[in-house]
């Protein structure tokens, strides 16, 4: 008979409620060791994850019709149903996407399909919201850090994921600030004595970020730590996991709500300071499969993203690249911002380089019979906004997050962001294809809309055209923005084919901001943040 005393039964399922269970087999009688089953603990740490933008599903609220699903692309399915959404898609006009895509007359919608991969049943995957996001992007890192987060420790040992993979130093994985240490094992006893949940923290993308953060408090104070308050489960504070644009929302929690009921953040391919990227949308449309979806040129993206402060705070904020010019107009020419104002000079600009110049006029309101005059929206007791002073008004609105923002990271926070070569993106973006002088005095004779103009002066015609990216990042946030927090939190993880380490490079490649989660080190990178952030949690 084998010497040992005890059998140690794996948990090999879930019960409804989450809890884990483990399924005991009968032996031969000469077997006389325990079965023994590990006591599950009743303290949790919620782990509520806040996706990027377009990462969550919208409904109507009038109709409670959906509005907005994310094309998913994990098998053949849902590929197919991704392929005819686009279709749906090709065949809306500016008018249309302006009028579905609406920030006043959308909400969340919970109802989207699942994937909890067997870690938790999917019903109740659809108690924690996970039908409310992008299933083939989130779905899966939510299901991993359920999976690995409890599966921490067994009868005072390391399980074999985290004493191999995950006791590695972060310098692995691209750690450049903070002088991070790997994980220690009672910091890993620590976290073991937790349960850790994921729950969704879906929002409404088109509203600003600053609502979102309202939005993201009330859920958590409202629905998921009452959750666990009537079942008589320990907990008190939540750890925020984020993608894209999700980082700004989690800091209007942390700063503008003030929120004091966070462990940490741990943000995935933040745009902390804008992408330049947004503004080439706005002017020449969306490239490859997104285009269909998103916009295809100026005016199906403007007829969105001008009336969509969520959208328009992704625009390069004051303190984008530390304040340098980004955006060039002609070869060589002049670069903007000059006096360190994007808003003024380019944002609200009506000249040939604005983000809507005089002649994009009619594309903030596509379905006004005339643009000049176009309604946008009627005041209780006033005359109706033009389109260009409510696109205005929310440009100021972006200015203010953006100022209320700056350099405000909770504390602590984890990031890690794309620093490759050959996921280029606009850090800097240049309107190339000729010299010129005096910008301001030229003319514009046509627009194409998808990133073509042709412009008249003092010594002819010049024709520009917006240039490819050229810097390196994740394909939509560059270095310069995703870098951006370094000095102001606890740790960060670069990673790319510029990055150090063994496992930062492994590959010497990077990864594609959509799609970030699917790379196994910014998993990494978001479990040992995890175990990290869990330290100052003292309920168990």
């Amino acid at each position: 008979m084998d010497e040992k005393q005890e059998v140690i039964l794996p948990v090999g399922d879930w019960d409804t409620d989450g809890r884990p269970v483990a399924r005991a087999r009968l032996t031969q009688l000469k077997d006389q060791r325990d079965k023994v089953v590990e006591a599950d603990t009743d303290a949790v740490i919620p782990v509520v994850f806040l996706p990027g933008i377009m990462g969550t599903n919208l409904k109507s609220k009038i109709t409670g019709d959906p509005v907005w699903r994310p094309p998913n692309t994990d098998g053949v399915g849902a590929v197919l149903g991704a392929l005819g959404q686009m279709f749906v898609f090709l065949f809306r006009g500016p008018a249309t996407r302006q009028r579905l895509l609406n920030p006043l007359t959308v909400e969340v919608d919970e109802r989207g399909s699942i994937d909890a991969e067997g870690v938790i049943p999917d019903a109740l995957a659809r108690e924690r919201g996970w039908g409310a996001l992008m299933r083939s992007a989130y779905n899966p890192v939510m299901a991993e850090m359920h999976r690995k987060l409890n599966d921490l420790m067994s009868a005072g040992k390391l399980q074999p994921w985290w004493a191999e993979d995950g006791a590695r130093a972060p310098a692995d994985y691209g750690e450049v600030v903070g002088g991070n240490a790997a994980l220690t094992m009672e910091q890993c006893r620590h976290a073991a004595h937790y349960r850790f949940e994921a729950w969704a923290g879906g929002y409404n993308w088109l509203q600003s970020n600053r609502n979102s953060g309202q939005d993201i408090v009330k859920r958590i104070d409202e629905v998921i730590l009452p959750y666990y308050e009537k079942r008589g489960i320990r907990t008190g504070k939540v750890i925020l996991v984020t993608h894209s644009m999700g980082g700004l929302v989690s800091r209007a929690v942390a700063h503008l709500e003030k929120y004091g009921k966070l462990l940490g953040v741990s943000n995935g391919v933040m745009p902390a300071t804008g992408a330049a990227a947004t503004y080439h949308h706005c002017r020449a449309g969306y490239s490859g499969v997104s285009s269909i979806i998103l916009g295809r040129n100026a005016g199906e993206v403007v007829a969105i993203l001008a009336r969509a402060p969520g959208g328009l705070e992704l625009l390069p904020a004051a303190d984008y690249n530390n304040g340098q010019p980004w955006l060039e107009l002609g070869d060589n020419g002049p670069r903007l911002p000059v006096g360190g104002d994007p808003y003024t000079e380019i944002y609200l600009s009506t000249q040939w380089y604005g983000l809507v110049p005089e002649g994009n006029t009619e594309l903030l309101d596509p379905s006004a019979p005339e643009p000049a005059a176009a309604s946008a929206r009627e005041e209780e007791d006033g005359p109706a906004l033009s389109a260009r002073t409510l696109f205005q008004i929310n440009i100021e609105g972006v200015a203010a997050f953006h100022s209320d923002i700056e350099r405000k990271y909770y504390k602590p926070t984890f990031v890690h962001y794309g620093d490759d070569a050959k996921q280029l993106s606009w850090g800097s973006l240049a309107w190339s294809g000729g010299s010129m002088t005096g910008a301001d005095s030229l003319q514009p004779i046509s627009d194409n809309h998808n990133g073509k103009i042709k412009l008249r002066g003092a010594t002819g015609v010049v024709k520009l055209e917006i240039a490819d990216p050229a810097d390196p990042g994740d394909g939509t946030v560059p270095t310069c923005s995703g870098a951006a927090p370094n000095a102001e939190v606890a740790g960060c993880f670069r990673q790319g084919s510029f990055a150090t380490g063994q496992y930062a490079v492994k590959g010497k490649k990077g990864y594609e901001h959509q799609s970030s989660y699917n790379d196994e080190r910014t998993r990494w990178a978001t479990l040992y943040s995890a175990v990290r952030l869990a330290q100052a949690a003292d309920w168990a």
